[in-house]
């Protein structure tokens, strides 16, 4: 029998990966992709929307993220049935990741690094109307410093451009 205590697991399972050290995408964290697009567009607000499959806004999702939301989506609904319930019982589910972006600091180990606070705030609400929430909160900077290709070597190419000495 499918059971709806588990749907608060979910939450806060499904909260817990989208903003651990675990999701990361090409050469950054995701949390680290969202808030530099956020920082570039002004746009603060990610929303997943399990139930209806729908992820916005769409400023927040460019390259190499953009596959995302269908990902934790399809995870999501993954782990509801190996939690013991059924998608018959959710009515609905969003994921809303929030960034200050307006409130910034050095990252205290590493200057170069700029660090803004977040929120990430799980609902489910099944379909007698019960909400099961998981929240989290904390500071994220994006670890892909804005520089172009030209600016940087590979870094098998250290020695480039130094003189030798005997």
């Amino acid at each position: 029998m499918a059971r709806y205590k588990v749907l608060k697991s979910v939450a806060h399972n499904i909260g817990h990966s989208f903003t651990s050290l675990m999701n990361y995408a090409d050469d950054d964290y995701v949390m680290g992709h969202i808030l530099r697009f956020a920082r570039s567009t002004g746009r603060d607000t990610l929303t997943l929307d399990f139930a209806r499959r729908e992820a916005g806004p769409p400023e927040l999702l460019a390259p190499p993220i953009s596959e995302v939301p269908a990902r934790y989506t399809e995870w999501f609904w993954d782990l509801v049935q190996r939690h013991g319930s059924d998608r018959s019982l959710v009515q609905s589910a969003t994921l809303t990741l929030r960034y200050d972006i307006a409130t910034k600091r050095p990252l205290r180990s590493a200057p170069q690094f700029i660090e803004s606070p977040f929120t990430c705030d799980v609902r489910i609400t099944d379909i007698r109307g019960k909400e099961y929430v998981a929240h989290f909160d904390g500071w994220w900077y994006p670890e892909r410093l804005s520089h172009t290709q030209r600016d940087t070597r590979p870094w098998w190419k250290f020695w480039a451009g130094r003189e030798h000495v005997n």
